[in-house]
């Protein structure tokens, strides 16, 4: 199938820079949500070009071969510029910053920044519903009693229904019933059935069982959070830095 090219004119290429723009602005937006790094900056974006960047995109619109495939390359020219905005009394904006490209931008900055955004806004929900409960359960009196069923009972919890050790259980997906990982493997050997129901585990395989996590191996949200904010700042710190010799403008300077 023979590929269609259309004219790229003025107006095609100026959209798309704004589309870009716009969604600079919205990153900047979810930029200034998350937490400050530890010099107590967070990081701004903008969409930059070099001196040469409108002589070319000017010649572009006079070449027969112009067509909507070179958007792409042509979008290349531009670059994102990362830069920190102090908030503390020293310059607002730092002299160096770095430089990501458009692909990295939307690859990697903008969906870490949603992805950020929303983990934040998960945990000051749970954050607020624990505090709720919390308040709940305090004008409730418990007894020693029932603190201690209640631990008796998270021990069973973690105990194999068959040899009642506490281990690590796992689930069989077609009946998911739960048992270690010794058990499974003796009762698979000699009867090649779950010891619950009778049910046929002979096709079930290592690769298909299910664990089940304990109470203890539970990831805290909030550490996550955190260890994912970390390796942004770290993405971010890593990025090129930016010429500081370079003239840079805002990719509307040269729109007129």
């Amino acid at each position: 199938m023979d590929m269609m090219y259309y004219p790229l004119g003025r107006s095609s290429y100026e959209d798309s820079l704004k589309v870009i723009e716009a969604d600079i602005q919205h990153a900047n937006a979810l930029a200034a949500a998350i937490p400050r790094s530890k010099d107590g900056a967070r990081f701004q974006m903008k969409l930059v070009h070099d001196q040469l960047t409108p002589l070319i995109m000017f010649l572009l619109q006079w070449v027969d071969s112009s067509c909507t495939c070179l958007l792409p390359r042509y979008l290349n020219l531009f670059h994102v510029l990362v830069y920190k905005v102090y908030t503390d009394g020293r310059p607002k904006i730092s002299r160096h910053g770095r430089k990501a490209t458009v692909s990295d931008f939307y690859a990697v900055i903008l969906p870490s920044l949603r992805r950020l955004h929303y983990d934040l806004m998960e945990l000051d929900n749970t954050t607020k519903g624990e505090s709720s409960s919390e308040l709940v359960v305090s004008s409730q009196k418990k007894t020693e009693k029932d603190d201690e069923f209640s631990n008796i009972d998270l021990e069973r919890e973690d105990e194999c229904g068959i040899c009642l050790e506490p281990c690590t259980k796992i689930v069989l997906p077609n009946c998911c019933h739960a048992m270690c990982i010794n058990c499974y493997r003796d009762w698979n050997s000699r009867s090649a059935s779950c010891p619950f129901c009778r049910g046929n585990i002979k096709r079930v395989k290592s690769r298909d069982l299910w664990v089940l996590t304990c109470n203890d191996e539970v990831i805290d949200a909030d550490l996550v959070s955190k260890e994912d904010l970390v390796r942004f700042y770290l993405y971010i710190n890593n990025l090129p830095k930016d010429s500081p010799d370079a003239l840079f403008f805002m990719f509307y300077e040269y729109l007129i």
